[in-house]
Formats: C-alpha cells, structure tokens, sequence
C-alpha cells in the first residue's frame, strides 16, 4: 500500500514537546506536506506503522494483562519483559522515565493525525465535497475510537455520578505541539467521542467490505456508539445503536466452514484482519509478548468438544512437548483482531435485552450467535427463565466470544461499579500472588512519567 510521510510524522505523536512548533512551520527535505484530497486518503489508509506514524490499525495490548483471561506459568514467565510483568502484577508504575508506553503513544498518534485530517482536510486540492466530507468523518471516527479506548485504560469506569469530577485523559483537538494538556473528565471524554460518532454518520458508506474493512464505514460508527453508550450504562442508547449497526450489516462466519490451521496442529484457522466479515472496523495489534495461556477460569467456560471458538483460539501446549495447558493462538505469532464486529453487536443488543427484562429476546440473539459457532448437529441452544439468567448468561458467552480481543479488563470495570459483581482479579508470576481488589485505585493505569515530564500539568492517577 500507498504510504504518505509528512512533516509532523517527524515528532512522536505524544502529547506536547518544547520546541516542536517549529516543525510545523517548514517542509524538510525529502517530505511533503498533504495537500490534495488524495493525500489525505493515503494518510487516512495508512494500516501499518512507518516511521514515527502509527497508522491506524495498531492498537491497544496492555488491557489482556490487567484481566482474568490470562495466566504466566513458569515457562512463559521469561517471555514477558519488565513492563509486561509490570502491568501484570498491578505496579505503581509501569515503565520507567525514559521509557514510551506503546498504548499511549499509538492512539494519540492517531488523534493527532485525525486532527490534521479535520482541521485541512475540506480546503485540500481536488476531490469533490462529497468525498472530503467522507475522510472528514473517517478521521471523526478514528479519533473517537482512540479516545474511547485511551479513557478506558487511564481513567476510571465511567460512572454517572461521578464522571464529572474524574480525571479522564487530555482532550488534544487540534495541532499545536505548546498548547497546555491538561486532563478532561471522564464526562467531557465520553461527550467529546458522543459527538465525533454522531458527526459522522450520514456521511459514510454504509457496510464493510474485505480489504477495506480498516476506513470506517456507518455499521461500525453504531457499533462505537453502542459501545460507547454501553460503557456508560446507558442501555436504551445502546440498544438503539446496535440495532441500527445490526440493520446496516449483520454478516457472521460459520466456523464449520474453517480450514485446518497451519500454525498450530488440532486447530482451525480464524480470518483474520482484511479478511474477517464479521470485522466492522479494523483494529489490531501486534503481539507485546508470546505464549498467552488461557486462565483455567476462562477454559472452562468452553465446551472443548462443540465450541468450535476454543479449537479455533487454544492450543494444547502437548503439541510442542509442554504440559503447562493451552495457549492463545490469537496471540501467539498473530495479530488479534480487537475491532468492533457484528458478534459484539449480537452480544450488546442481548445485554441490554438481558437488563431490560426481555428475556426471550436476549436469548434468542445467543443462539444466533452460538448457531454459527459450535460443531453442526451439537446442541447450542441456551435458554433463561429470568432476566438475571439470561444476563449471567450474557455475560459467560461474551467472555467467550471476545477473550483475549480488547473488551475483558473493560467489562470486568463496569460489571464492578454497575453490578457490584465484586470481580477481583488475582495474577500469579515468578512464585508470587498479586490481587486487584474491585474498583481499586489501581484498576486504573498510570500515565508514563516520560508525558508528565514533558506535560506537568497531566495529574497522574493515584496508586
């Protein structure tokens, strides 16, 4: 693919540095600033990091070590560097001052690109209207994707009564590297990626299409919306907005239909990235570490024989020689894919049919999903005779369905804070217990000390 290098790729995209500004004011040699509408495509379908730009499929990681998906044994225990080990064993601080915290600095990356596109993109050279105002509204919805997820890891659960006085992340709009960051509430966050999504539909094309699946189209901006909405408890919005990403494209893959993998005996091979249908916008990231063993806790959820999600995401160890359980193929020599897709649509529509107190609604969209994932002739059917059932069971087969893609840490926060589900989560390493107790102080990631010294007034979070 086409790549575009343009003056600002030369700062890291963090937030705020001295004596950057004057970066922006000349055209080194060798670069080009954008200019035309076409230049703004090439920078907007950027899928790969080149350079100091992230592009915008690269994601997010440090969340599957926070949670109860996972597990470090003896084996794997080497394969995890000191940040790793850090964020797995709930530390005070995760990298020490010199050091770049990859999440960060990747979706703020992103913002700051979004930014460019937002504030230049309708007064470039050539293209019809029609087309800026699409990449206007692409970069709307890369930017409240980054946001979401950057308020979700470095502040605290979003909580009505609280939002408006809890620290969130800095709200960058626009390019100024000297402008003063200091960090938005947790409300004027979510308000921030609210009007960004909602800005932006109307103005996108309608479903995904493989190959594509990376420029955000209107099923996946509803599908962010009811994220959104779900993390902020809101179940009517939510509900609605599912429904209308379900009306605009609703595509699921029968994993009877999957090849043999290559790469792991005993297991099928999932699509992945440009060829997932199911996949409405996407995301990914490339592995921090390898061999991500599945909890105990999470295996047992699977039925090993009909589910065929677990033969297609765990492989027993014994096939290299080890005994120590099964590993996370989607993490192991992969890149998972960790964007919204059409079976997270089924699984928040039936939440808040759960939470609603139908029943029977929200049943039905688990055996929908469950249709397409367990061996044909095997029973799948679930079924409730209350709303609390029907939530519980909710909540396992979103567990199942999503492990290890980017949704368990954030969920186990808002079960804590909405439910009261108590949830700790307890890391073992090196001979060692670690216990995150529910709503602690450290549930919230720190901020890398290497920002707050270039941007003091960015308040760390308390540990």
């Amino acid at each position: 693919m086409k790549s575009l290098k343009y003056t600002c790729f030369l700062i890291l995209m963090v937030l705020g540095s001295t004596g950057c500004k004057k970066y922006l004011d000349i055209v080194p040699k060798g670069k080009i600033i954008p200019q035309t509408a076409n230049d703004f495509r090439l920078l907007l379908d950027q899928t790969t990091p080149k350079g100091k730009s992230n592009g915008f499929v690269n994601s997010f990681s440090n969340d599957v070590l926070m949670g109860d998906d996972m597990e470090i044994n003896a084996f794997s225990a080497s394969f995890y560097k000191a940040s790793d080990q850090n964020v797995f064993t709930f530390a005070e601080n995760i990298y020490q001052d010199f050091e770049s915290d990859p999440d960060w600095e990747a979706l703020y990356n992103q913002i700051y690109v979004t930014n460019l596109v937002i504030t230049q993109v309708m007064d470039a050279e050539g293209g019809t209207t029609s087309e800026k105002t699409e990449l206007l509204s692409e970069a709307k919805v890369q930017r409240a994707y980054a946001y979401l997820i950057l308020v979700n890891l470095y502040a605290k659960q979003y909580n009505p009564a609280t939002a408006a006085a809890d620290p969130g992340v800095p709200l960058r709009k626009g390019l100024d590297f000297e402008e003063k960051l200091p960090r938005a509430t947790v409300q004027e966050v979510y308000d921030y990626i609210l009007q960004d999504l909602k800005q932006a539909l109307g103005n996108l094309p309608v479903t995904p299409q493989l190959n594509l699946n990376f420029r955000p189209v209107e099923a996946a901006a509803y599908a962010l919306l009811a994220r959104t909405s779900l993390y902020m408890n809101n179940i009517a919005g939510a509900l609605d907005y599912a429904n209308n990403s379900l009306q605009r494209y609703s595509g699921l893959i029968d994993y009877n239909t999957l090849p043999a993998s290559q790469l792991f005996p005993g297991t099928i091979q999932e699509p992945i990235g440009l060829q997932n249908k199911e996949l409405l916008l996407l995301k990914s990231v490339v592995s921090p570490s390898s061999f991500f063993y599945g909890n105990v806790g999470l295996i047992g959820l699977y039925d090993q024989q009909n589910d065929l999600r677990f033969k297609a995401r765990f492989a027993s160890d014994a096939a290299f020689g080890l005994n120590n359980g099964f590993i996370c193929t989607e993490w192991s020599g992969k890149t998972p894919s960790k964007g919204p897709s059409t079976a997270e649509m089924l699984l928040v529509r039936a939440e808040c049919y759960a939470r609603a107190g139908k029943t029977a609604e929200a049943i039905n969209d688990l055996n929908t999903l469950r249709s397409t994932r367990y061996k044909t002739g095997s029973i799948f059917a679930l079924s409730a005779s209350s709303s609390a059932q029907a939530l519980l069971l909710v909540k396992q087969e979103r567990r199942r369905e999503l492990a290890f893609l980017g949704f368990r840490w954030f969920d186990i926060k808002r079960y804590n804070v909405f439910d009261n589900d108590q949830i700790s989560v307890v890391h073992t390493i090196n001979g060692a217990t670690y216990t995150l107790a529910p709503n602690s102080p450290r549930s919230v990631l720190p901020i890398g000390r290497k920002y707050i010294d270039l941007n003091p007034e960015i308040i760390q979070n308390p540990h």
